[in-house]
Parts: C-alpha cells; sequence; structure tokens
C-alpha cells in the first residue's frame, strides 16, 4: 500500500513514536551528501568531559509507508507498518538534505489502537537508534520516546526524541541526544588529544 487512504494515515500516526524533533542544522548542499548537524549544546559533565549534549530538529519526509496485514484479514494484533525517507533540515530560506529514516511498528493492543515501534536515524556524524509505544492510532498525537543507543559519535547515546505529525507523510522530529562524543582517531585519540607536528627547524635559525 502507498500513502493514500486510510491505511497510510493509520501507518503514519502508528510510526509517530519511533520519530524526532531537532535543533538547527548547518547549511548543506540540498541534493548531495548530508553535512554534518551543528552542535548546540555545553560540555556534559560526566567521566568524559568532552561529551556534550545536543538537540536536532528535523523534519522526515517519508517516501516508503506499507501496511503489512498479517494473521486475520483486516486490522488485527501482529499487523506491521514499515516506513523510510529522508531528514530535512527545513531551517532558513531553503531545505537541505541531512540524513534518512526508517523503521516499523507492531500493533498489539486494539483497544487503545497502540503498539511498540522502533526506528533509526542515519545522520552523517553516525546513526541513533529509537525506541517506544505509539497510542491513539489512527488519531495523529505527538509522542515522546527514547534514544537507545547508536553508533558514532552517537556510540554512547542517550536521551529521548519527540515527534509530531503535519501531514501523513511528514513528521517534525526532535532529538534531544545525551553524551555525545566527538570523533576519534584510529589510535582511540580525539582530534583535540593529537599534537600538532612541529616543523623542523633549520641549523642557525
Amino acid at each position: 500500500m502507498g500513502f493514500a487512504g486510510r491505511p497510510f494515515i493509520f501507518f503514519a500516526v502508528a510510526v509517530l513514536g519511533c520519530s524526532a524533533g531537532l535543533t538547527l542544522i548547518r547549511s548543506a548542499s540540498a541534493d548531495v551528501t548530508p553535512r554534518k548537524t551543528t552542535s548546540t549544546a555545553a560540555a556534559h559533565p560526566d567521566h568524559d568531559s568532552s561529551a556534550k549534549s545536543r538537540a536536532i530538529r528535523v523534519e522526515a519526509r517519508l517516501q516508503v509507508g506499507e501496511e503489512l496485514d498479517l494473521g486475520a484479514t483486516g486490522r488485527s494484533v501482529g499487523d506491521q507498518f514499515v516506513f523510510s525517507g529522508n531528514l530535512v533540515s527545513a531551517e532558513g530560506p531553503e531545505e537541505h538534505l541531512v540524513g534518512r529514516i526508517g523503521g516499523f511498528c507492531v500493533i498489539t493492543d486494539l483497544e487503545r489502537n497502540a503498539g511498540p515501534c522502533a526506528s533509526t536515524a542515519v545522520l552523517p556524524e553516525g546513526q541513533i537508534t529509537l525506541q517506544g509505544e505509539q497510542a491513539g492510532i489512527p488519531v495523529p498525537v505527538p509522542v515522546v520516546n527514547a534514544i537507545t543507543g547508536g553508533t558514532g559519535e552517537f556510540r554512547k547515546a542517550h536521551g529521548q526524541v519527540t515527534q509530531r505529525v503535519l501531514t501523513p507523510a511528514t513528521w517534525q522530529l526532535t532529538f534531544d541526544v545525551s553524551d555525545v562524543q566527538p570523533p576519534r582517531t584510529e589510535d582511540g585519540r580525539t582530534p583535540s588529544e593529537v599534537p600538532t607536528p612541529m616543523s623542523p627547524s633549520l641549523p642557525g635559525k
């Protein structure tokens, strides 16, 4: 199934629990390789003094939204919704592609029209994994779900993501991420820990 009709509305709201909202993202070339998002928070006080907290605000533009009618015909426990699309910065006069998102939801509670969702946001700095429940399907309601981990600069990440539906195929996501780690070189050091090479001194200087 595509985006038209009730199936997609049901799907789009079901996956609310998989999404998130974000901070200003630095200008990137719109139709090319995503650029790094911008860090906006102060240093995190935990064991790694270089770790930071960040907020990232983006819009998810769905390109795929499929309802899988499993088990009994019609809406039933175990039905799944699978989705994927691009993450776009809508800040400033132009939109900029900054990544992508994909995931799925499973209907487990017909009385509440609810079920757990899991998704992965892919950004230039790494991946962020998300998980939580969405209730009220097919009524679009804001939802806050958990950041469960990640890779790259988000390898120790935790926090939460807030999502609201702008249209069935467009979600506003805000990621509040803690313990964002700086990139490291092959020997495990951060760029600030790598000594700057000294120019050789010449005789008589």
